[in-house]
Formats: structure tokens, sequence, C-alpha cells
């Protein structure tokens, strides 16, 4: 297959697992920082734990299908089973954001504007971390834990403060990668879906994440220093008590930051679901955090929550679900 590789690496060896591969399929889904990958292949060679896995497509044209680029998966192989009958083996693989789950801190301290702050000390795990302003200061000491969820703390007080929220991608070098936080909903290839390209479609609501009420409280010596609640009277009526609260730092203004946070947060999110086949090799990319447009008889901007895609016989298969994007 010219469009498509599959490529299994440990130290110097190079492997070429493509005409081994039976199914590729990888994921994503939010909060997560590592995308997940699993790929069932049979007469293939021996393979170890800890292996890199590499897959390709074509997303790029004038170049070779193994071009760095044309990359969108590159990880080590976690776990794998081998039919000892048949020869068939089930071999699953995580990004390389996945080993900042797999490593603890040793209560970091992370004082200065948030997004500087994590980029500073991701950096000095000794992995390329790269992480834009997030619009706040950070002055915390965390406790003895993995450097993934010092970064899923960090980028959910960006959200409670901002409203944005952002995922870890990795982005590969012609010798190396970086990893790179990204706010939702911000990539240049917009992919564009049609009624005709789905198998399957359902819409709907969900309140799970809805708060009607928002208290912002500011502590200092680890005392209340002060706390402000506001309340969106309308969809209490509606939709019952539903109180979310956010501790804000010492140079935040409780009230500026309620007010935002309980606009974002006191509707229903609108929701969907959608099975999609399709050919196109740029997509293979796609994955939780991107925006995506479905075009009837207009235009829709959704936001991808998960995503699940396959690739056998030529053809992907991306199972995606949705929130809408106003």
């Amino acid at each position: 297959m010219d469009n498509f590789a599959i490529l299994y690496g440990k130290e110097s060896n190079r492997q070429l697992l493509t005409d081994a591969a039976v199914e590729l399929s990888w994921s994503s889904a939010r909060d997560e920082i590592a995308r997940s990958a699993t790929v069932r292949l049979r007469n293939a060679a021996d393979l170890k734990v800890a292996g890199m896995l590499m897959c390709f497509s074509a997303r790029l044209k004038g170049m070779g299908v193994l071009h760095h680029k044309n990359q969108f998966f590159h990880g080590p192989i976690i776990k794998y089973e081998q039919n000892e009958f048949t020869d068939e083996w089930e071999v699953e693989a995580r990004e390389m954001s996945w080993y900042l789950a797999k490593n603890k801190g040793t209560r970091p301290y992370l004082k200065g504007e948030a997004g500087a702050e994590l980029q500073r000390y991701i950096k000095t795990t000794g992995i390329d971390f790269r992480c834009p302003s997030l619009g706040f200061n950070l002055d915390e000491r965390y406790g003895t834990m993995f450097h993934s969820e010092v970064i899923l703390d960090v980028l959910q007080k960006a959200y409670e403060r901002s409203g944005y929220r952002y995922h870890v991608d990795v982005v590969r070098t012609d010798s190396s990668f970086y990893l790179q936080v990204v706010r939702e909903g911000t990539n240049t290839l917009v992919p564009v879906f049609i009624p005709e390209q789905m198998e399957a479609s359902t819409a709907g609501y969900s309140i799970e994440e809805t708060y009607t009420v928002v208290t912002a409280q500011k502590y200092k010596d680890d005392k209340l220093a002060s706390s402000v609640t506001k309340m969106a009277v309308g969809a209490v009526q509606a939709m019952g008590r539903m109180e979310e609260i956010i501790e804000v730092e010492e140079d935040e203004d409780p009230a500026t930051i309620a007010t935002q946070r309980l606009k974002a947060l006191s509707k229903a999110k609108q929701i969907k679901k959608i099975t999609v086949k399709h050919e196109d090799h740029t997509l293979t990319g796609l994955r939780a955090g991107w925006m995506v447009l479905i075009k009837t008889d207009h235009t829709s901007k959704w936001i991808v929550e998960s995503a699940e895609s396959s690739f056998k016989n030529g053809l992907y298969t991306v199972k995606l679900e949705l929130e809408r994007r106003e």
C-alpha cells in the first residue's frame, strides 16, 4: 500500500508491518494526554514491549509516505498478546506523552504565568513541552503526583477561568518530537462532513456538565478571604440548583471569575454522535479537541469530545462524540 504504512522500531531495528496488519484503530478523548492505538497483525515477526509503533498516511502530497510530516501516531507498545496457534497478534500502544503518566514529580511548585510555569516544569522531565500563555497566574505547591496530573490540573484551571479547553498534541519533527498544548477548535485543517458520509447520527442535549450557580472563592494562608456567588435565576428555575465552586488565585477577582464561568456553564450542552466512512488520508490526525463542521441545510460547528478511528481494507471509519460550538 503506497499511501499508508505501519512501522515497528526497537533501537536501530525497523520492521514494516503494513502487509501484516489486519486492522488498525486509534482513539482520543478529552482529559487524556495520550492517544491510544491498537493494531491486529497476522504472521508478524517478533515484537517487544516498549518498542515503538509508528503510523503514517499520505497526508501531504509530493513526499514519501514515511516522511515525518505524514506520521500521525508514534509511541511505545505497552501490551501485546500473541495467539500461539494462529500467529495472530493484538498490539496496544500509547503516544509518547504516556510517559508523563508513568513518572511522578516530588511536590512541584508553580509560581508565575500558568502556561510558562507548566512549560518550565514539564521541560525539567527531559521532554520538549510547549505551552502558550493561559491568561492567569499560579502560586501553587502540588503534592507528589504524576506529571500528567499536573498538566490536566493546570489546563482545568485554564478552562475554569477562560471557558476554553486545551489538549496536548504530539508534533513530529525530522529527527524527534515535541508536545504542544493546543486550544480546542484551533485546528487549521477543518473536516466538513455531510449526511451522505454518515452511517449513523444521533443528536440531543446534556446537563451533566451544566451548573446554574457558580461560587468563586479566594483563600489566603489556608483561610477563606472572600467568596462571591452568582446565580442564573432562569436556569435554576428550569433545571434546578447545580453549584460549581472554583478556587481563584490571589491576584484574581472572584466576582469576575464567577460571572464568566456562569455564562459558560449555565446552558444545557448540545451533543451529537456520528459515524463516518471516508477515504481522506489527511484526516488521520483527527482527535479530541478538533473542530469539525457538519453541512446540512446550514453549516454547524462542533468540537470533538472523543474520536475512535479505524483503517481496514483501504477505508477509514470514524466514530465521533461532539459538542456544539456556538
